[in-house]
Protein backbone atom coordinates (compact mmCIF):
# COMPACT_ATOMS: atom_id res chain seq x y z
CA UNK A 1 0.00 0.00 0.00
CA UNK A 2 1.35 3.10 -0.81
CA UNK A 3 1.29 6.49 1.34
CA UNK A 4 0.78 10.08 0.41
CA UNK A 5 1.87 13.34 1.57
CA UNK A 6 1.21 16.84 1.29
CA UNK A 7 3.86 19.15 0.39
CA UNK A 8 3.96 22.43 -1.32
CA UNK A 9 0.62 22.23 -2.02
CA UNK A 10 1.25 19.08 -4.01
CA UNK A 11 0.53 15.16 -3.55
CA UNK A 12 3.28 12.99 -3.88
CA UNK A 13 4.10 9.16 -2.30
CA UNK A 14 5.94 9.05 0.38
CA UNK A 15 9.87 7.87 0.39
CA UNK A 16 10.33 4.32 2.37
CA UNK A 17 12.72 6.19 4.67
CA UNK A 18 9.45 9.06 5.42
CA UNK A 19 6.84 5.96 5.87
CA UNK A 20 9.37 4.32 8.36
CA UNK A 21 9.67 7.80 10.05
CA UNK A 22 6.43 8.43 10.37
CA UNK A 23 4.99 4.85 11.61
CA UNK A 24 8.07 5.66 14.36
CA UNK A 25 6.32 8.77 15.85
CA UNK A 26 2.62 6.89 15.79
CA UNK A 27 4.69 4.20 17.59
CA UNK A 28 6.47 6.38 19.80
CA UNK A 29 3.24 8.48 20.31
CA UNK A 30 0.94 8.54 23.86
CA UNK A 31 -1.80 6.18 23.98
CA UNK A 32 -5.16 7.81 23.12
CA UNK A 33 -6.63 7.77 26.56
CA UNK A 34 -10.62 7.82 26.44
CA UNK A 35 -12.11 10.81 28.42
CA UNK A 36 -13.34 10.52 31.86
CA UNK A 37 -16.54 10.91 33.03
CA UNK A 38 -17.17 14.65 33.99
CA UNK A 39 -17.24 14.98 38.00
CA UNK A 40 -20.73 16.88 38.67
CA UNK A 41 -20.42 20.21 40.70
CA UNK A 42 -23.85 19.31 42.40
CA UNK A 43 -25.72 16.32 43.31
CA UNK A 44 -28.86 15.77 45.22
CA UNK A 45 -28.94 14.50 48.98
CA UNK A 46 -30.69 11.39 48.24
CA UNK A 47 -28.17 10.70 45.65
CA UNK A 48 -25.13 11.15 47.95
CA UNK A 49 -26.65 9.13 50.70
CA UNK A 50 -27.34 6.37 48.29
CA UNK A 51 -23.95 6.32 46.75
CA UNK A 52 -22.29 6.16 50.25
CA UNK A 53 -24.76 3.57 51.31
CA UNK A 54 -23.52 1.38 47.80
CA UNK A 55 -19.66 2.26 48.66
CA UNK A 56 -20.43 1.08 52.31
CA UNK A 57 -19.76 4.42 53.76
CA UNK A 58 -22.83 5.54 55.40
CA UNK A 59 -22.88 3.90 58.57
CA UNK A 60 -20.18 5.70 59.36
CA UNK A 61 -21.21 9.17 58.74
CA UNK A 62 -22.79 10.05 61.78
CA UNK A 63 -20.45 8.55 64.20
CA UNK A 64 -17.99 10.71 62.17
CA UNK A 65 -19.82 13.91 62.85
CA UNK A 66 -20.59 12.82 66.40
CA UNK A 67 -17.05 12.48 67.06
CA UNK A 68 -16.09 16.34 65.98
CA UNK A 69 -15.19 18.05 68.71
CA UNK A 70 -15.80 21.57 67.82
CA UNK A 71 -19.38 22.45 68.55
CA UNK A 72 -20.07 25.14 66.11
CA UNK A 73 -18.70 23.00 63.34
CA UNK A 74 -20.21 20.06 64.40
CA UNK A 75 -23.37 21.62 64.32
CA UNK A 76 -22.36 23.07 61.04
CA UNK A 77 -21.89 19.66 59.71
CA UNK A 78 -24.89 18.15 60.95
CA UNK A 79 -27.37 20.65 59.71
CA UNK A 80 -25.47 20.40 56.35
CA UNK A 81 -25.71 16.10 56.71
CA UNK A 82 -29.53 16.23 58.06
CA UNK A 83 -31.09 19.29 56.05
CA UNK A 84 -29.55 20.49 53.12
CA UNK A 85 -31.59 19.65 49.23
CA UNK A 86 -28.07 19.42 47.49
CA UNK A 87 -24.47 19.11 48.06
CA UNK A 88 -21.92 20.96 46.25
CA UNK A 89 -18.56 19.59 45.26
CA UNK A 90 -16.38 22.17 46.54
CA UNK A 91 -18.46 23.07 49.34
CA UNK A 92 -17.16 23.07 53.05
CA UNK A 93 -19.58 20.44 54.01
CA UNK A 94 -18.33 18.05 51.01
CA UNK A 95 -14.42 18.65 51.49
CA UNK A 96 -15.13 17.71 55.79
CA UNK A 97 -16.79 14.96 55.12
CA UNK A 98 -14.19 13.60 53.09
CA UNK A 99 -11.90 14.14 55.28
CA UNK A 100 -13.60 12.61 57.94
CA UNK A 101 -14.08 9.19 56.01
CA UNK A 102 -10.34 9.55 54.57
CA UNK A 103 -11.79 9.86 50.82
CA UNK A 104 -9.27 11.93 48.81
CA UNK A 105 -10.42 14.02 45.74
CA UNK A 106 -10.43 11.12 43.54
CA UNK A 107 -12.34 9.10 45.60
CA UNK A 108 -14.84 12.18 46.26
CA UNK A 109 -14.85 12.72 42.31
CA UNK A 110 -15.62 8.80 42.02
CA UNK A 111 -18.72 8.91 44.33
CA UNK A 112 -19.98 11.96 42.97
CA UNK A 113 -20.18 10.76 39.69
CA UNK A 114 -21.40 7.69 41.15
CA UNK A 115 -24.18 9.45 42.54
CA UNK A 116 -25.37 11.23 39.44
CA UNK A 117 -26.31 8.24 38.37
CA UNK A 118 -28.51 7.13 41.05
Amino acid sequence: MTRHTMEDGVIREMTPDEIAEQDARQAAAPPVVEPTAQVPQQISVGQGREALYNAGLFAKVQPAIDAIEDPDTKWRVQNAWDYRVTWERQSPFVAMMAGILSLDDEQTNELFITAATL
